[in-house]
């Protein structure tokens, strides 16, 4: 309940992920804890429980038992529709409980479990796309035909599409036949600190005070052109060094410390870290890198967070040379755009971002073009027109 004793609207979040990484996902939670009661279904594994107890407080988190999880770890197209198979069922008895709550259902996964509540009261759902699924990873290769058909048929059937990019919100309106056209929230951290340029990653790292640290934060995949990247960090002076904070599948790298055999004095691998341990890292690099392949539309209309992260940190960018990242970054004086696939490109714009000073100006300036407090202002607008029909 509220202040004033009146019941809150309920809205159940579905997610068939590690909740702590999809930062979106964590920024809504997070603004919108006083007007809406608030239930997250997630799977129970890799989720670090404490860390989202302390973080997220008003929200009741049901953790969904996977049994399969515990016979391999692997990413394999068996192994995944083993898990589908799993949390779908799980997860649908689940949402028994919450009959008249508005459901959000977050990527393609999480609509399986409610494919009966589309069929059937469609008012109660909002699709939340975060990627273009069908067009998203390789590794969907196998399961993409199936991915396909159902993604076009949640899009025409949900009451609302949430999507985090104005060329994927045409995409989906125009090509996948969503009937309204979807609302843009674009991937923009929610409340960031007051800015603060440090030293961190050189004390951690024992380097000079000269060496110039790149920074790429995220995941460490074939599909980020990780390996392109090592190769440009070759091409330049000895004081440039890349700072890889992230994970990968065993696989890739397997593959990225044999490329890294050459340089490898110059290229560091952190692991993963908690948003504030991120944080104050990211302020103490001098560019931030954010690459995508050109394997399809997914990554071509690519919408990362880390872009805003680089920024508000007030570090200059360099990333892909695709529309909406190009608006971003050269369009704004932030940095410099390549081909993702080109290392000497790459190299390039790396010491084209590296001539932009980092700190306070680039932060302000940034801030002042990205607001969270207008994306959040869009989702509330989207539930509330909703919720009178999902309350019984």
């Amino acid at each position: 309940m509220n202040a004033g004793g009146a019941l809150r609207p309920h809205i159940v979040h579905v997610f068939f992920g590690q909740v702590r990484k999809l930062s979106p996902l964590m920024a809504e939670l997070r603004s919108l804890r006083d007007e809406m009661q608030q239930t997250l279904i997630v799977p129970d594994y890799d989720q670090d429980p404490d860390y989202l107890s302390a973080t997220l407080p008003d929200v009741g988190i049901r953790y969904i038992r996977m049994r399969s999880r515990a016979w391999s770890a692997r990413q394999t197209a068996v192994l995944k529709l083993l898990r589908f198979k799993e949390f779908t069922f799980r997860t649908m008895w689940a949402l028994r409980k919450y009959p008249s709550a508005l459901l959000v259902l977050h990527d393609m996964p999480a609509v399986l479990p409610a494919l009966g509540i589309l069929l059937l009261r469609p008012r109660r759902v909002v699709f939340h796309a975060h990627e273009l699924w069908s067009e998203a990873a390789e590794q969907l290769a196998p399961l993409r035909p199936f991915w396909r058909v159902l993604e076009r048929w949640t899009m025409r059937r949900a009451a609302r599409v949430i999507v985090p990019e104005i060329n994927r919100a045409r995409i989906v309106h125009e090509e996948y036949g969503s009937p309204v056209p979807p609302v843009v929230v674009m991937n923009i951290p929610a409340d960031p600190p007051p800015f603060a340029r440090g030293n961190l990653l050189r004390e951690r790292l024992l380097l000079d005070a000269n060496a110039l640290c790149v920074l790429y934060q995220g995941l460490l995949a074939e599909s980020r052109c990780i390996v392109e990247l090592v190769r440009a960090i070759g091409m330049l002076p000895e004081h440039v060094h890349l700072v890889l904070i992230g994970s990968g599948e065993a696989s890739f790298m397997e593959l990225l410390e044999k490329e890294c055999a050459t340089v490898s004095h110059r290229v560091h691998l952190l692991s993963w870290m908690h948003p504030e341990e991120l944080r104050e890292c990211t302020a103490s690099a001098d560019v931030g890198v954010l690459l995508y392949r050109n394997s399809g539309r997914n990554n071509y209309y690519a919408a990362p967070n880390k872009l805003y992260e680089y920024l508000f940190a007030g570090l200059p960018v360099v990333a892909s040379a695709f529309p909406g990242l190009r608006a971003a970054v050269e369009g704004g004086s932030f940095g410099a755009c390549a081909d993702p696939a080109d290392p000497a490109e790459i190299a390039d714009a790396l010491q084209r971002a590296a001539a932009i000073t980092p700190g306070a100006d680039i932060a302000e300036r940034a801030h002042a073009q990205w607001r969270w407090s207008d994306q959040v202002a869009n989702l509330r607008t989207a539930y509330l027109e909703l919720l009178p029909h999902s309350v019984s």
